[in-house]
């Protein structure tokens, strides 16, 4: 089951990463891949610059090499995870769940400070509408539940490997 579960991530891993030399034939479009020049308004001709997300929709747009990057980030995210996974199931029943959260939350809090103020682009906003406050707190709940039960999962999972 196993071998089957990272066969299936693999060839998920291929569909998002969308080599040109698999998916050529099932362009839509005759036209080549635009060059990442770092002009906006060359891959974007018809659209307004007052549109913040302009390229957000834009998927036909992006390069192999800033594909294969994005898969190469995501990739590290999934180790990261991997490792912190590992972490809480050897912390065990040793620490209560929220402990973990708590530090979790901590860091992403610096890390989050440091790359605003280090990331040329990136700044601090805050949601302007009753919408964006309701998803920004459903988010948030459903993070920390998510946490709440990947610990208590793992929590279990290491006591009936001792039991």
């Amino acid at each position: 089951m196993e071998q089957i579960a990272a066969y299936v991530s693999l060839f998920g891993v291929v569909l998002i990463a969308r080599p040109v030399t698999l998916f050529s034939a099932l362009s839509h479009s005759d036209a080549p891949i635009p060059p990442a020049t770092g002009d906006l308004d060359a891959l974007l001709p018809n659209t307004t610059v007052s549109s913040p997300d302009r390229l957000a929709a834009d998927y036909d747009s992006v390069t192999p090499t800033q594909r294969a990057m994005a898969v190469g980030i995501a990739m590290l995210g999934v180790i990261g995870a991997a490792g912190a996974y590992t972490t809480i199931r050897w912390i065990g029943k040793r620490a209560h769940p929220l402990i973990s959260v708590n530090y979790f939350a901590t860091w992403c809090t610096i890390v989050s400070v440091v790359a605003m103020f280090t990331i040329p682009g990136v700044g601090f906003l805050l949601p302007n509408s009753l919408r964006d406050w309701c998803y920004l707190i459903f988010l948030g709940v459903c993070g920390f539940v998510m946490v709440c039960l990947l610990h208590s999962a793992a929590v279990l999972c290491f006591l009936t490997d001792t039991a």
